[in-house]
């Protein structure tokens, strides 16, 4: 379990805070508490606390001096400032000082702390790694799980110019994806509650681990995610299976949707591409899939691709459908036309051509419309200031920010927070 220290000059508040979370069950102990920053850090020298919560402002020593006085020492125990509305400028220097999140004392919430403890906790794992104090073969593990994502990433991006491109990565992986023939079934994963963007990955990586673990069992396949609530798995058949390839994959999928089901209580929605036999030809199945997955419903969860190859207006819309979700899953980075289009191998006239004519607006539209839907879901959450989400959200200032969010929806990001 990871140790917890509470620092506080007010004995209500240390109160209230070890009364909010059963610190057990969330995998935490509350090693002790201290009502000022001079006996905090003589209790962090005795009992070695991998994360501290502490008052901005206290007597003695204030919590800021605190976090800079541990961090001159060593890079552990993570911080969390408790803190005031009108200690902004106090904040600003803890994050400098390696603090891992504030919350504030008026907003604090069992779910806000459960969410910086998951984000404090991260930071102890990774100081820990580079450490030494983790086990290598987990970090050797956790490092080939890494690689192994991104390689499929770039694969079903189309990032591999040609086969021999991809020698080296499949070397270095040991995937073993020899076959007759691959195909890609892309899934979304429907849960039943609303989730926080930590739970949602929490699930989605399980998800992905029971997938490939139970999918395994019937056929070679591998499951990498692609965003939150979404991943894709790879097929490896034999040419016989690749021939009746809708009756081998349908009870499969099937009988995967009902153990997460089981387990999960979440629905899976499949769009199953066609089958290729080269891996450079993935893709051009995932866009087809792209295209296929807003026509997926609960009642009618697994669906096969149909394109006809000559279909060239299907295809451009498949490719833009490409072009959209690469937006979506690169908000915070600059998006200008040339630099997007450069990714597709594309020149910037031929692709803002394609989406004013397959899309359902213009290039610069959709990632405006984008990044305002993303802002909308933050502002909702509640858990991050409008400058943090602009920045999350590639603007160059909280300023600019705001003037696009008003003039698209006619009202301030503060003014459509305080209207939820």
């Amino acid at each position: 379990m990871l140790r917890i220290l509470l620092v506080d000059d007010e004995p209500l508040v240390l109160i209230g805070l070890q009364g909010m979370l059963e610190w057990e069950k969330l995998g935490y102990t509350v090693c002790g508490t201290a009502r000022n920053g001079k006996l905090a850090l003589e209790l962090i020298e005795r009992e070695k606390p991998d994360i501290v919560i502490a008052d901005v402002k206290m007597p003695v020593m204030d919590g800021l001096t605190l976090a800079h006085t541990c961090r001159e020492r060593s890079a552990l125990p993570a911080f969390i400032m408790l803190t005031s509305f009108e200690e902004f400028d106090y904040i600003k220097q803890a994050m400098g000082a390696g603090v891992v999140d504030y919350l504030v004392k008026l907003d604090l919430t069992p779910e806000n702390l459960k969410n910086a403890l998951a984000r404090a906790a991260e930071k102890v794992k990774k100081e820990r790694a580079l450490l030494g104090e983790v086990p290598v073969q987990e970090n050797l593990a956790e490092s080939v799980r890494s690689y192994r994502e991104r390689f499929f990433v770039r694969l079903y991006a189309g990032l591999f110019p040609d086969e021999r491109s991809l020698e080296q990565p499949l070397q270095h992986m040991d995937l073993g994806l020899a076959s007759d023939t691959y195909l890609v079934a892309s899934c979304e994963i429907i849960a039943n509650t609303e989730l926080t963007p930590a739970q949602q990955l929490k699930l989605s990586f399980s998800c992905g681990r029971m997938l490939e673990t139970t999918l395994q069992n019937y056929l070679p396949c591998y499951v990498a995610g692609a965003d939150a609530l979404r991943g894709n798995v790879l097929f490896c058949l034999t040419a016989q299976q690749a021939q009746s390839y809708r009756a081998v994959l349908r009870p499969l999928l099937e009988r995967a949707s009902q153990i997460l089901y089981n387990y999960f209580t979440v629905r899976l929605l499949w769009a199953v591409g066609r089958p290729t036999g080269s891996l450079l030809g993935l893709a051009r199945c995932c866009r087809e899939n792209a295209h296929l997955q807003p026509l997926l419903t609960v009642e009618q969860p697994i669906q096969f691709v149909e394109v006809n190859e000559g279909d060239a207006t299907a295809g451009k819309m498949q490719v833009v459908a490409q072009v959209q979700e690469y937006i979506k899953n690169h908000l915070s980075e600059k998006l200008t036309l040339a630099d997007v289009a450069a990714v597709f191998n594309f020149s910037p006239n031929y692709l803002s051509q394609l989406f004013g004519k397959y899309g359902d607006s213009g290039f610069v539209e959709y990632i405006t419309e984008t990044r305002i839907a993303a802002a909308k879901e933050m502002l909702e959450q509640g858990d991050l200031k409008v400058y943090e989400i602009a920045e999350k959200l590639g603007y160059e200032s909280s300023f600019y920010f705001s003037k696009v969010f008003k003039k698209v929806t006619g009202l301030s990001p503060r003014e459509y927070q305080q209207g939820i």
